[in-house]
């Protein structure tokens, strides 16, 4: 055991040192980055930046009544589609709905 303990311990350092040495990094970073070609990169993010508008969500009350001495809101989100002037350019329902209860 105590022949042993010697080359384990010259055989943890070798692989801490190996582990922390720069060109260990560089392998790694030229494994995980992937370069990208700039004129298809501005393009693509151009196009869907111009032809897709996001929807926003906003809850919309649909419904007031009472149960068991609690009144329940019910409320159902809309999609909302707005242009770059901020007007509202369609309204979708979803099929979310949420409940807010609270004893009267």
């Amino acid at each position: 055991m105590k022949k042993i303990a010697p080359v384990i311990i010259v055989a943890v350092v070798a692989m801490i040192g190996y582990l922390d040495s720069p060109q260990f990094f560089e392998k790694e970073q030229a494994i995980v980055s992937i370069p990208v070609p700039a004129d298809d990169a501005e393009t693509a993010t151009t196009e869907t930046e111009e032809s897709v508008a996001l929807p926003e969500f906003e809850n919309r009350l649909v419904d007031l009544k009472e149960e068991d001495g609690y009144a329940v809101e019910v409320y159902q989100e809309y999609e909302v589609y707005k242009d770059e002037q901020g007007n509202v350019i369609e309204r979708i329902p979803t099929e979310n709905y949420h409940y807010l209860r609270y004893k009267e």
